[in-house]
């Protein structure tokens, strides 16, 4: 069997990233897989760049689909604090570079900005799978639309857009997706519950087939370190509690919710020796915090990572809207019980009071009760490795996305 991945890169963003480890944990079963992405960052042989498979006409097409998307976007201006939008109407013949491949079946992953134009679906020679790495699949162009249910019968009026309509461009990108989708054969992936319940109740993929089928995690490099040697590694305090918050553009991006976790942490600094860590920014941030502070940075590596959640006691997500936070997924694996908000994807993962806390959205004083409560228990480091990697260790989630490619062809 043979299956193709697009993703827009192998290692920049948790949806790469996590698309990245389903292709390794595919070919460890077995199974002659290749990624195809716009974005190369791994030396991996059996992922391919774009720009290697379209000729020098294709490539030119290229670009100019990609600068009219820019322009697109710009000529509708949203509000500030709008998530990220993904249009992908302007065409180019990537779907013929995707053919020669000659895979049973082609798994699309995070495909915003332009990398697969909507109307490229019908042409693709094989089933398709699709998985939901946020809402971009059933909505008129946003990936997150915050507390919008536009998605459940049909875009316009969009609330992220300045200047809105009931033809606005929300209302034009889901009637383009909703001319595709009907004549492409879709099969959707959803990383949980939460996506799966929002994909069932949405327009666009309400009548599809969905699997609920969750991201993959290597349970030999995501395991319980020993707490001491890791902060010594990182030079983090041996004798203090230690709360670590992180995310690609977590401080700046409202969805993050780092303003209720600042908000939730305002009153600790009377709590003996809790002190946060953060990772995840390029430079240090001026946060403005009344508890001491750890930044780390980026950390690039999977060791480097699993070394920085065994160090902490506790790991907090206070993102509003998550799919499916490998973040939570990887400090379980790393023995460090999380704190959440529920109503999210984190839900997915975190048992109430079993290997950590939903507190309620957005309650930034439930929060602060939740992190109070996880680090006055003794947890089971082991344990809840173990009960993780039951879950979703790469071996477990290969085998499930196997039994799905079959079904299919």
């Amino acid at each position: 069997m043979k299956v193709l991945l697009l993703s827009i890169s192998d290692r920049i963003g948790g949806a790469a990233i996590g698309a990245y480890r389903l292709h390794r944990s595919l070919r460890s079963a077995g199974i002659d897989s290749h990624m195809l992405v716009l974005y190369k960052s791994t030396a991996d042989p059996t992922v391919h760049r774009l720009a290697t498979q379209l000729d020098f006409v294709a490539r030119a097409r290229r670009k100019l689909a990609e600068r009219r998307h820019k322009h697109r976007l710009r000529d509708n201006p949203r509000l500030p604090e709008s998530d990220h939008w993904s249009l992908n109407q302007f065409d180019y013949p990537v779907a013929a570079a995707i053919n020669r491949f000659s895979a049973d079946t082609v798994h699309l992953h995070w495909v915003g900005d332009n990398f697969l134009p909507i109307s490229q679906l019908p042409q693709i020679n094989a089933p398709l799978v699709c998985s939901l790495r946020d809402n971009w699949f059933f909505t008129g162009g946003c990936h997150y639309p915050g507390g919008c249910t536009r998605f459940r019968h049909g875009c316009g009026d969009c609330p992220q857009l300045l200047s809105g309509g009931a033809n606005d461009l929300s209302a034009q990108v889901f009637r383009h997706k909703q001319r595709a989708y009907a004549e492409a054969d879709i099969t959707v992936v959803a990383l949980g519950d939460w996506i799966a319940s929002r994909a069932g109740e949405s327009a666009l993929l309400g009548a599809a087939r969905i699997e609920i089928i969750g991201n993959a995690i290597d349970g030999g490099i995501f395991k319980p370190l020993d707490r001491a040697q890791a902060r010594h590694a990182l030079n983090l305090p041996q004798d203090k509690r230690l709360l670590l918050f992180g995310a690609l553009g977590g401080t700046s991006d409202k969805r993050k919710g780092f303003v209720h976790l600042r908000a939730a942490l305002a009153n600790l600094d009377a709590e003996a020796g809790i002190e946060l860590v953060v990772f995840g920014a390029d430079q240090p941030e001026a946060l403005e915090l009344s508890l001491p502070l750890h930044q780390v940075g980026r950390l690039a590596d999977e060791l480097s990572m699993s070394l920085l959640y065994s160090a902490c006691d506790v790991f907090v997500l206070p993102s509003l809207q998550d799919t499916s936070p490998k973040t939570v997924m990887e400090a379980l694996a790393c023995g460090t019980p999380c704190v959440a908000f529920s109503g999210s994807g984190a839900a997915d993962m975190i048992r109430q009071r079993g290997n950590g806390y939903l507190a309620r959205l957005p309650d930034s004083d439930d929060l602060r009760a939740g992190i109070l409560w996880t680090l006055a228990q003794s947890w089971d480091r082991a344990a809840l490795h173990d009960e993780i990697i039951a879950r979703y260790g790469e071996a477990h989630i290969a085998r499930q996305h196997i039994q799905l490619y079959q079904s299919l062809i």
